[in-house]
């Protein structure tokens, strides 16, 4: 998605789907991956994650254009404790890439700057193209 803004063409923020549920719904209907953030509001490499790496414009459009993404929190619901046991989450941040199925394609455990972010997201597309 891109707006205008004062002539100049931006990317829009990421759209965080709402649930996992919804997020597999949204990647199927999209042909996209599904990116699952799996954090805590007590985890600090979890609110750096969010306030450089999903903050970078570059990051928002890697995400925006080929992911679906997602919040998980990890202590809030039962939904969040099933999934951690699921993936087998030991530690957070927690960034889980599954395909439309719910299938686990790849992680990231722990804090990654942007660079490494978009890096990383590069090569999972990549890796899923080539399948």
């Amino acid at each position: 998605m891109w707006l205008l803004v004062f002539g100049m063409a931006v990317h829009a923020a990421v759209d965080w789907a709402q649930d996992y549920k919804s997020a597999l719904a949204r990647a199927a209907k999209e042909k996209k991956l599904v990116m699952m953030d799996m954090y805590a509001d007590w985890c600090g490499p979890c609110r750096m994650l969010d306030k450089t790496t999903f903050a970078d414009a570059d990051v928002q459009a890697a995400l925006s254009n080929s992911f679906i993404a997602v919040k998980i929190n990890i202590d809030a619901s039962r939904e969040g404790q099933e999934l951690a046991s699921r993936f087998n989450t030991q530690a957070i941040p927690h960034i889980v890439f599954l395909d439309p199925d719910g299938k686990k394609v790849s992680e990231i455990i722990g804090y990654s700057s942007p660079d490494e972010f978009r890096n990383e997201l590069r090569k999972i597309t990549e890796k899923v193209a080539k399948k």
